[in-house]
């Protein structure tokens, strides 16, 4: 008897690996199973054009079984389950730069090593821009225009005790934070903190001010940093802007907004449990008498989106038009309350647009400062300080300095064969760099 059966359970055994084999070829020509999209971003190869090069170079079969494995049937559910074991077995995420920390918290590697001061560029460039943005304050303080810089916190400093092991142990130094906003307490910038409020709230606060599975400030978060922040900008300008306040929350595990973006960009078949959130249910009130609500200019990075989307504080505390220079590059087209889409830049009068503000709230993460104000306040010290002929002298005497060193020759060059870009444009461009950096 068991002789007999061997043979069929052989030929089942075949039947169910064939099956297996050619389900996804099944799958991928009719789709009769409905699968989940990935999140994340992800932009499909295309189908390569045929050519005898192509051919014969390799290219044309390394690119057509990219077009065929972005399209194989099954493909989101083989990678969730490809993401689920490395998770589960092995504590990696595979999304770029997310780690997983201790108590399942999932950590920006960027932010860990901007945390450790890895990425630090170094006093004299913070002492620069924090003067330069003193004076582009004080400037913009004359025509009655407020100029704040807000400190965002950052995960990776507020969990800094819940790196992953790698982590825990290597030598922390100077990071931008630290040296940017000592500089500007020193040099009386227009500055709120709220990174260190942050870290004064951690071990009172009743619900989390960051949640497990998402990179942002959590919605709770929003509405404390909101609270203090705008309570500075109103002491600050002698600002009476609309009231709002709190009337109950809802406390529960289920998620809103950008409280599990990371745990998502992770594309795992069971997603980790949330902290238990809390949302503040926010109430604005229409301006009393003497209120008002000015023309904003935010100049932020993502975190930005938490006071328009997650919580709709600036349509209502400011003009409902104001604007949001996202990264100070890309400006929202339309409604700039309404996050997503491409960003579009376009042409704009920005001493125009900055003087038309009554207060421009420049709003940077932690772990971006590496970046400053992503040339904001350089931009609008060249408005309102433009080189002067003594400039210029000087910034061609450096230039003339420059060609005499055989090795910064060679890197131009390489450098301008490499990008495409002139010779002559990309030495000023330098020579203006270092001019910068003694410029009185």
């Amino acid at each position: 008897m068991a002789a007999s059966s061997s043979p069929r359970l052989k030929k089942l055994l075949l039947g169910v690996l064939l099956l297996l084999l050619i389900l996804p070829a099944i799958q991928a020509q009719f789709g009769w199973f409905k699968t989940a999209e990935l999140d994340g971003y992800a932009e499909q190869a295309p189908h390569p054009d045929f050519t005898t090069e192509g051919l014969l170079d390799n290219s044309y079969q390394s690119a057509l079984e990219k077009y065929v494995e972005d399209r194989i049937g099954f493909r989101e559910l083989f990678i969730r389950l490809r993401n689920q074991l490395a998770y589960s077995l092995f504590s990696v995420g595979k999304a770029s730069k997310v780690l997983i920390g201790d108590d399942n918290i999932l950590l920006d590697e960027t932010a860990i090593r901007a945390y450790l001061g890895q990425d630090f560029k170094g006093q004299a460039e913070i002492v620069r821009n924090v003067r330069r943005f003193k004076a582009v304050q004080d400037t913009m303080a004359k025509q009655n225009i407020l100029l704040v810089f807000a400190i965002v916190p950052d995960k990776a400093n507020y969990y800094s005790t819940q790196f992953p092991d790698r982590f825990k142990h290597l030598p922390r130094s100077t990071s931008n934070y630290t040296a940017y906003a000592q500089e500007m307490r020193i040099k009386g910038v227009n500055l709120i903190d709220l990174a260190h409020v942050f870290r004064q709230w951690k071990d009172t606060a009743a619900y989390p001010l960051f949640p497990r599975g998402g990179i942002h400030w959590s919605g709770y978060g929003i509405t404390r940093a909101a609270d203090t922040l705008f309570r500075y900008i109103e002491h600050k300008g002698q600002l009476d802007l609309p009231d709002f306040h709190g009337e109950g929350r809802e406390v529960t595990y289920n998620t809103r907004d950008t409280d599990a973006d990371v745990a998502d960009a992770l594309n795992l078949l069971v997603r980790p449990k949330p902290f238990q959130m809390a949302y503040p249910n926010i109430v604005f009130s229409e301006p009393k008498a003497g209120q008002q609500k000015p023309n904003l200019l935010l100049i932020a990075d993502s975190f930005g989106w938490g006071l328009i989307g997650f919580y709709p504080f600036l349509p209502k505390l400011f003009n409902e038009k104001f604007q949001f220079w996202y990264y100070n590059r890309a400006v929202g087209p339309g409604d700039p309350t309404q996050p997503g889409g491409p960003p579009v830049e376009r042409e704009l009068d920005r001493k125009t647009e900055l003087l038309k503000q009554r207060v421009v709230l420049v709003m940077f993460t932690q772990h971006n400062l590496g970046t400053f104000d992503n040339g904001f306040s350089a931009s609008a010290y060249n408005i309102f300080f433009p080189l002067t002929a003594a400039d210029t002298a000087q910034i061609h005497q450096i230039e003339q300095k420059m060609k005499q060193s055989t090795a910064l020759q060679d890197s131009l060059w390489q450098e301008a064969n490499a990008t495409n870009r002139d010779y002559n444009e990309l030495l000023h461009e330098r020579a203006v760099q270092r001019y910068e950096q003694i410029r009185p």
